[in-house]
């Protein structure tokens, strides 16, 4: 039965305003702002709420206090702000309050450039925000080889008397020691600013001129640099630029599930697309879209800068509303709000959606079934796959080579079928020679075949096989002699800039390739097992790497304990030392028999 709670409602006005809902301890259970306090506090106490989260409120109150403001806009703030502080148990909670991160062209005599976060009271100019810091670190690397601009700290700039490991490798022009001028470098800042700001083609076309002087000037080494520059600028321009976008706008999706809403929001700035970042919110699976968005804007717009235009992905009604606080958080800026309905910009939104969608099914490890669909899609298999393996290789420099085999459901990882495979040092003719990676994935596909026909491991649906059209190939063949012919296998070969999104999937089923794109559910989920692969592989190869720095030729030699090597190697000098030692020289140092110098130099000279 409802029973109306006993507060008296009269004592409220009739103005825009914040109210605070409290428990009999005094403590705040939810904050809500109204256009008229006295109407919209009523209306939890008119009716039986059909939200189960308001009907556990309603159930809890026992006193409001309000605060007046002179317009519902300037109320929502109010709201957001309280709500930030307090942290009321019934309220959308956004868990993004961080601030975003930007980039700080700094104002000094040799200026850096450098990731900055929070309150922006540094002296320089400042480039975003980027949806996450990973935005930055990327744009910072591909700036760094490109303008050369330094990235060390002032103490150690003022210090050095000669250039560093950066200078040595191509990625700063050595300020500090005079290479170039204050006018040169200069120039390098004016180049890297207006990369930021959007101006690329007047910075292509400076450096085209300037390559053509250099030329004519017959000062080939310059003009080979600014080739070098521009190729590498167009390589980071290649597909990030749509005209059709605008050069300034962030666009917002609402992603529901029955147990959870979160925000997908995509990001661009000086025509360059930054990437998605989500955003999880608590307390929102009965809110509607409206305080979502409300809130939303509130903790991003309050105090960073809004773009030019701003993208939605919601009800057309609620753009007037939206509209006006925008417009009160932001009076100095024009932004635009738009629901597209066709074109580029909707699709920009349907990928957002797409990506959020994906990252949040990554982050839930019990539902992945979406994704694996999304591959029978991609595939045009005739059943959704349940279980994807992947294999990888690793080495250093041709040594420590191993292997690594990885499996991922519906449920995600399944660590209990992991393998790691030694494919080197291991004392029989079939050791994979230096630096071969066709040999590697012959010798561990079929050790990992025969474990699947010896029904050891369970057989995939797919296998995922890192590399090309020729490890593809090497991996058909160690099936069809496993009798294993049926099972589909994956080429997944990177790009030429080995960047996600890059990928061309080779099929061993049809003579067929694809390029499904950044944006491709089936993609992502893939290169999360490929990466996984990765993962596995290079962390047995670091542990073996690890254990043979602490390990000798000497302690298999029977009579050799720690003692015994300790005195060879500090007599010696190191093993290459004992190696050119003679039985009689080893003989000299104290406790090494003529016995055990035979048995040392025929150890270490067989």
């Amino acid at each position: 039965m409802w029973v109306e709670p006993p507060i008296t409602l009269n004592e409220l006005p009739r103005e825009p305003g914040v109210y605070r809902m409290l428990d009999s301890k005094r403590k705040v259970l939810y904050i809500g702002k109204a256009r008229n306090l006295r109407k919209r506090v009523s209306s939890y106490f008119q009716r039986k709420p059909e939200s189960p989260r308001t009907q556990a409120l309603v159930a809890q109150i026992r006193a409001i206090e309000f605060t007046i403001t002179p317009s519902e806009a300037e109320a929502l703030i109010l709201e957001h702000n309280l709500i930030k502080q307090l942290k009321p148990r019934y309220n959308v909670l956004l868990k993004d309050s961080k601030s975003y991160p930007y980039i700080l062209l700094s104002d000094e005599y040799y200026p850096t450039l450098n990731i900055y976060r929070g309150k922006r009271h540094k002296a320089g100019e400042y480039f975003g925000p980027f949806p996450n810091a990973g935005a930055v670190h990327q744009t910072l690397h591909s700036m760094q080889s490109i303008f050369q601009l330094r990235d060390c700290n002032d103490s150690t700039f003022s210090n050095r008397t000669r250039p560093c490991m950066q200078h040595q490798i191509g990625r700063c022009s050595a300020p500090c020691c005079g290479i170039v001028t204050q006018v040169e470098y200069n120039q390098q800042v004016h180049d890297a600013r207006q990369f930021l700001q959007g101006k690329n083609q007047e910075v292509l076309q400076q450096w085209q001129q300037d390559m053509q002087a250099a030329s004519e000037n017959k000062d080939f080494e310059l003009a080979a640099t600014l080739r070098d520059r521009i190729k590498a600028l167009r390589t980071i321009l290649a597909g990030n630029e749509q005209s059709d976008l605008p050069d300034d706008a962030d666009a917002i999706v609402i992603l529901r599930r029955p147990e959870s809403v979160s925000i997908s929001m995509g990001v661009r700035r000086a025509a360059c697309n930054l990437g998605t970042h989500s955003i999880s919110i608590k307390q929102a699976v009965d809110a509607d879209d409206a305080e979502i968005l409300q809130s939303l804007l509130i903790e991003r717009y309050q105090h960073e800068k809004a773009p030019s235009e701003l993208l939605l992905q919601c009800d057309a009604s609620l753009l007037p509303e939206l509209k006006e606080l925008i417009k009160l958080l932001q009076p100095k800026q024009a932004c635009t709000l738009r629901v597209p309905k066709r074109g580029t910009r909707l699709q920009w939104l349907d990928e957002i959606r797409r990506t959020g969608e994906q990252q949040q099914a990554g982050r839930s490890s019990n539902n992945q079934q979406a994704a694996f669909e999304a591959v029978k899609e991609l595939l045009q298999l005739e059943e959704t796959p349940k279980l994807i393996a992947a294999v990888d290789n690793a080495h250093l420099g041709g040594q420590q080579t191993v292997a690594a085999i990885v499996y991922g459901s519906w449920n995600g990882a399944e660590k209990q079928h992991y393998r790691r495979y030694q494919l080197d040092e291991t004392g029989t003719d079939k050791d994979v020679p230096d630096g071969d990676d066709y040999a590697a994935m012959q010798a561990v596909l079929s050790r990992f075949y025969r474990a699947i026909v010896d029904k050891k491991l369970p057989c995939p649906d797919l296998m995922l096989i890192d590399g090309g059209k020729g490890q593809l190939a090497i991996a058909v063949q160690e099936a069809q002699k496993a009798g294993l012919s049926h099972l589909k296998q994956i080429g997944v070969a990177k790009g030429a800039s080995r960047k996600l999104g890059q990928e061309v999937l080779w099929l061993s089923w049809v003579n067929q390739s694809l390029k499904p794109g950044l944006y491709s559910p089936a993609l992502l989920l893939m290169a999360r097992i490929r990466d996984e692969a990765h993962r596995f592989a290079g962390e047995y190869m670091r542990k073996r790497k690890k254990k043979s720095m602490f390990t000798s030729q000497l302690d298999s030699i029977e009579g050799i304990g720690l003692a015994k090597r300790a005195l060879l190697l500090k007599h010696f000098g190191g093993i290459d030392g004992i190696k050119k030692a003679s039985r009689s020289q080893l003989t000299q140092v104290s406790s090494i028999s003529n016995i055990l110098a035979e048995r040392i130099f025929e150890t270490l000279h067989s």
